[in-house]
């Protein structure tokens, strides 16, 4: 195997590994909202029925969210890369 050839490979088990990671965090993200306390209350009042249906970053951690869009631009640099280096 040449050089050209390693980093190829290389990229694509990162690529891999990074794809699983997102995938991982996208499910930890949908479980959290999912089982969230504020997403399972019974609206009884019309202040809990106006909170009912808010969007996943007001459940989900912040932290979690931009790890998440961190991977995400992790990922489409790596592809990228790899993009190039299949040009050559």
């Amino acid at each position: 195997m040449n050089n050209s050839e390693v980093n190829k490979r290389e990229l694509e088990e990162k690529i891999l590994s990074k794809r699983q990671q997102i995938e991982f965090e996208r499910t930890n993200i949908d479980l959290t909202t999912e089982f969230s306390p504020e997403n399972r209350e019974n609206p009884e009042t019309m202040e809990e029925a106006k909170n009912f249906d808010d969007p996943a970053e007001n459940v989900v951690e912040t932290d979690d969210v931009k790890s998440l869009k961190a991977a995400e631009q992790d990922l489409n640099e790596l592809i990228k890369q790899l993009e190039e280096l299949n040009k050559r």
